[in-house]
């Protein structure tokens, strides 16, 4: 387990400028866990214990309203990092973290970690310049909720899917990411379909006229 650890944490951003030394007593207190789909890895309002690396699947951060709506914050895959946040501040879990499909997870507990960010500045860099661009991707988000429509935060999602194909979301799902419910986003479909945008096909989702759906994204 300690060699795979090395291995993994070699590969990870943040640690590739220990030495070997370091890297070989972090690893020996890292515990790895795999998740199956939907598995809840940290829970809101609880302790932060640990800083977590994604090894294999996909994770998604999430809030989750008092009527039980979700609002996706982040989706993150291998060499990704989740919970730095509390850790850093010793305050409470700000979102919930699950496993969008099988993930493996390396974990890496609060004082361990904070005690390597202490020892090698070098570390501590890489984590604040990771930081800063989720600050960013969150003022992005805030931006789409605030500024922008359902049909037009629908449409940015569709031409980004469109040039990174991969897993389809469930309309359910879309919904969380847009900050939205399921039924609003099951008509922009189907307006989007009428209009000629896109054609859905056993739901897989086509776009048929980019040029418009990138108007309708500026709405």
């Amino acid at each position: 387990m300690t060699e795979d650890a090395v291995a993994l944490l070699r590969a990870t951003p943040y640690f590739q400028s220990l030495p070997p030394a370091a890297l070989a007593d972090l690893a020996a207190c890292a515990t790895r866990r795999t998740y199956a789909r939907g598995e809840l890895v940290i829970l809101e309002g609880e302790p932060a214990r640990a800083v977590y690396l994604v090894v294999r699947g996909q994770v998604r951060a999430y809030k989750l309203s008092p009527e039980g709506r979700q609002q996706v914050l982040d989706r993150l895959g291998p060499g990704q990092s989740f919970n730095l946040v509390p850790v850093l501040d010793g305050l409470p879990n700000p979102a919930s973290v699950e496993a969008v499909n099988q993930a493996t997870v390396l974990a890496l507990p609060a004082g361990v970690f904070l005690d390597v960010l202490r020892r090698h500045p070098a570390v501590a860099q890489a984590v604040l310049a990771d930081l800063a661009g989720r600050v960013r991707r969150l003022a992005t988000l805030v931006e789409d909720l605030s500024l922008r429509t359902v049909r037009a935060r629908l449409a940015r999602y569709l031409l980004r899917q469109a040039e990174q194909p991969g897993h389809r979301l469930t309309q359910a799902e879309m919904a969380a990411e847009l900050g939205t419910v399921r039924d609003v986003i099951g008509r922009a479909l189907a307006d989007f379909e009428a209009e000629g945008l896109i054609a859905i096909d056993r739901h897989r989702i086509v776009v048929k006229n980019r040029r418009a759906l990138e108007e309708r994204a500026q709405v």
